[in-house]
């Protein structure tokens, strides 16, 4: 015989009418009453054109987001594709551009956000970015509710490209360079992609030129072993550290240039100028010191340089400065940020001596050093956001498993991160490659909004880099990855929320990781965020290499399996659409991330790869077998 409930008494049934209207007040009051069962209609809008995409169509206000939204419009963009293509059938050649269907079917990123009409000197914003839902960014900011945005309303939201162009596959190796009597430890292309800089264990730095495929110049000063590298973001000058704790800058030979010209060699005319201006400077010396004036006329009259002579000092390169301070081998060098500093941008230098310094580069004296950690440094980067003095914020990671975090104008260590349980040996920046590229167009070549090394001060290329920093930040604030021995990585929340106040209660977030991300059986060696942000790869002793979310908080997506030994590089192409991996098989690898299986595979070196970077549409590698090997389509 089943049994029924006992039915409530009047004052339990009251408590319990209480208590729901209690639960439902606290929802409404955070707009969350129902949001699941509120659609609203929605009118994509393209960026470029100003054309809709689609008809208006009813989705879940609670439920859909940046994610849903991309999906949508990739899926109407194939559509309306498959629409032209059958009304022109007849006309077109079936054989005619066969790759580039396979192109156009890959899923492109979109951003995505909502026009609002503010009044006129208003401070409000003028547009609502979409990112977790349309419910919680648009419906119920108070933004929204001023202007009497409802459900009710044809919402037209604008979608807009984030690659800046397409990257065509590499499918070979145009040129193989000698040049190194050792292995090439380190590799860095520039940030114009005009330049690739290279280390090796032979005392030397190179530079190569990508466009020719030609070697440029051979940096010679260092007695020891070439670590590591760093390009200034206007690209004016370079900087290498070796294993005496030594770091040579190098400025370029045009400082009103960048690229191949402002690296390239000197004209007949400089070398000329150059020599009777020694000289004359010699003349007056001698001069000076004997006390008689030399009656013979003007001693550089007399100077002729042989074709040898002015051969080799066409082709020299740009003499270092040297900075000295540190005990140990330099183990990573950034450059400060251009939209932070771009008259003269500071260069920050771990070491093995457990210390960080902060070097002037214009007068090359040592402004401050940061001396907390109590093991080797493995690396710095310098962040974006501005910190409390407008100095920028330093990242360091070090031997002693922790990553701390120190203002850049002052030196002051703002917090620790000691999460992991073993050495830290890596980390990366959601901005990253806005910081390192922020001044340069990849589109159109050289510096974004149409400026010039000649005619643009350095308030104009700093202004113009902030904008678009901001604007990269103003939907996915910068986040940092860190990779240790333990196997294991971490995703932080942004440190600094815009520019940060003092105190905890200020700018400063939370400590805490996001997330813990766990999957690789051996040390991380790498990890980097894709250029757009979205994505996060890493590189393991296991020869595997893992995806992850960069939206959703280092979510796991995927394991890319293909080497047979350890991955010891990863770089991802300007369009977030490919990522190539160096590992100690001696090959390289060009993978489908909509497969995750490997798309390209690039044999060629004849020994272990150390290094490898995306520069432009090539890929330029080196390692162990001493060789620059460049590969394009």
């Amino acid at each position: 015989m089943a049994t029924s409930p006992p039915i409530p008494t009047a004052k339990r049934q009251r408590l319990n009418n209480q208590r729901e209207a209690t639960q439902i007040q606290a929802l409404a009051e955070q707009g969350k009453l129902n949001p699941s069962t509120q659609n609203v209609v929605v009118q994509l809008q393209s960026s470029i054109d100003g054309e809709t995409l689609g008809p208006a169509i009813s989705l879940p206000a609670a439920s859909t987001g940046q994610r849903e939204l991309q999906m949508i419009v990739n899926q109407l963009r194939r559509q309306a594709r498959k629409g032209k293509k059958r009304k022109v059938e007849g006309a077109l050649d079936d054989t005619d551009d066969e790759g580039s269907d396979e192109e156009d079917d890959e899923d492109r990123p979109f951003a995505f956000h909502l026009d609002v009409a503010t009044a006129e000197g208003s401070n409000a914003p003028t547009r609502l970015d979409i990112a977790s839902s349309i419910s919680n960014d648009v419906l119920q900011v108070a933004l929204a509710r001023k202007l009497d945005l409802s459900s009710e309303d044809t919402l037209r939201i604008v979608f807009e490209p984030q690659a800046v162009f397409r990257v065509r596959p590499i499918r070979r190796c145009s040129a193989t360079l000698s040049g190194h009597a050792s292995p090439i430890l380190y590799s860095l292309a520039s940030p114009s992609s005009s330049l690739f800089l290279t280390t090796a264990g032979d005392n030397t730095a190179r530079l190569w030129d990508v466009s020719t495929e030609m070697p440029l110049h051979t940096l010679q000063g260092h007695r020891n072993w070439v670590l590591t590298a760093a390009w200034d973001p206007l690209e004016r000058r370079c900087a290498t550290g070796d294993m005496d704790g030594v770091i040579y800058l190098w400025n370029s030979i045009d400082q009103a240039s960048y690229g191949r010209k402002a690296w390239g060699s000197r004209t007949g005319e400089q070398v000329e100028e150059e020599a009777r201006a020694a000289a004359a400077a010699e003349a007056a010396a001698a001069e000076s010191k004997d006390g008689s004036s030399s009656s013979s006329g003007d001693p550089t009259a007399r100077i002729k340089m042989k074709a040898k002579e002015k051969r080799a000092l066409r082709h020299a390169a740009p003499p270092g400065n040297i900075l000295r301070g540190h005990t140990k081998w330099i183990t990573s060098l950034a450059f400060e940020p251009a939209h932070l500093n771009a008259d003269s941008p500071r260069l920050a230098s771990s070491s093995k001596d457990g210390t960080v310094r902060v070097w002037n580069t214009s007068n090359r004296t040592c402004a401050f050093t940061l001396a907390a950690h109590s093991s080797s440094v493995n690396l710095v980067r310098w962040g974006g956001e501005s910190g409390e003095n407008g100095g920028g914020v330093l990242y360091t990671a070090a031997n002693d498993r922790t990553v701390k975090i120190w203002d850049g104008a002052t030196g002051r260590l703002i917090r620790s991160l000691d999460a992991h349980a073993h050495w830290v040996n890596t980390m990366a920046l959601s901005t990253d490659f806005i910081l390192r590229n922020g001044a340069f167009d990849e589109r159109k070549g050289g510096l974004i909004d149409g400026l010039s090394h000649a005619t643009s001060s350095p308030s104009e290329i700093q202004a113009a880099c902030l904008k678009r920093f901001r604007k990269f930040t103003q939907s996915q604030p910068e986040t940092l990855v860190s990779g240790s021995e333990d196997h294991t990585l971490y995703f932080w929340p942004p440190q600094l929320k815009g520019d940060a106040t003092q105190g905890e209660a200020g700018g400063v977030t939370p400590k805490k990781p996001l997330n813990r991300m766990v999957g690789h059986q051996k040390p991380i060696n790498h990890v980097c965020f894709s250029p757009d942000g979205r994505l996060i790869a890493s590189a393991s002793f296991d020869g595997s290499v893992r995806l992850w979310s960069g939206t959703e908080k280092g979510k796991f997506i995927a394991t890319l399996r293909g080497h047979v030994s350890s991955v010891y590089r990863l770089s991802w192409s300007c369009d977030s659409r490919l990522l190539v991996s160096a590992s100690k098989d001696s090959t390289m690898k060009i993978w489908d991330l909509k497969t995750y299986k490997i798309k390209v595979d690039l044999p060629g070196h004849g020994d272990e790869v150390y290094c490898v970077d995306w520069v432009g549409d090539k890929i330029a590698s080196g390692g162990r077998d001493r060789q620059v090997r460049i590969w394009r389509a």
